[in-house]
């Protein structure tokens, strides 16, 4: 079950970029429902949709989605905390509220990923998460049943 850690974070990035892209998408869609509204500020409209749209998307998509995004499910990847299940609203909310500052230090970020033996970023250290193969569920689930002696 050993993960090249190269691979696992080459494969984050392309999820990160491919739930970027839905998120822009989603904001495009809502400016144009509201140009077509005819609503009154369109261009203040448009700031705070988008920053909604970004803030939004991601802890609702891993928390009503249980450890999926629409990127990460492209790429094989799921979200789970330390004994292999989908992470809390905790753990969700942590891993939200510091994506903006990783994304702001991205070259930072990589590096600490790189660094990171599980492939982790600050955000999952902090929340105590884990971003695995979706693959590797199932057998991590009964390693982790077997060290616990739970069934």
């Amino acid at each position: 079950m050993e993960v090249s850690r190269a691979g696992l974070i080459i494969r984050r990035i392309l999820a990160y970029l491919a739930d970027g892209m839905l998120v822009l998408l989603l904001w495009f869609a809502l400016c144009r429902l509201a140009e077509h509204l005819q609503y009154p500020d369109l261009e203040q409209f448009s700031t705070w949709c988008l920053l909604a749209t970004w803030c939004l998307y991601f802890p609702l998509s891993e928390y009503l989605l249980r450890g999926y995004t629409a990127g990460k499910v492209l790429c094989g990847l799921q979200v789970i905390n330390g004994i292999g299940q989908p992470p809390s609203l905790l753990q969700v909310l942590i891993r939200s509220a510091t994506r903006p500052f990783e994304a702001a230090i991205s070259p930072a970020t990589l590096l600490i990923c790189c660094e990171s033996s599980r492939g982790q970023r600050i955000g999952d250290r902090l929340a105590r998460t884990y971003v695995i193969p979706r693959k590797d569920l199932v057998r991590l689930r009964g390693l982790i049943a077997a060290q616990t002696g739970l069934p």
